[in-house]
């Protein structure tokens, strides 16, 4: 299981990975748009970003974590 140390080091740092991973995502998501820029690229980027977004949070903080452990 996880330490206390681990726990808040999980707590500051997820919301932070799993931000800047649903940002990369979004941008991804409106460049490959048809017609990138309009408000429908957008709209589409929102929703279509977000499954991608969990998965690469999820494998970016449980790897930081790993990481974190073996350092």
């Amino acid at each position: 299981m996880l330490s206390d140390e681990e726990k808040s080091w999980v707590r500051e740092w997820a919301p932070k990975i799993f931000g800047t991973a649903y940002l990369l995502c979004i941008m991804a998501m409106m460049g490959a748009h048809p017609r990138p820029g309009s408000l429908d690229s957008i709209r589409t980027a929102l929703v279509a970003g977000l499954p991608w977004a969990l998965g690469l949070g999820a494998l970016g903080t449980v790897g930081a974590l790993l990481w974190r452990r073996r350092a």
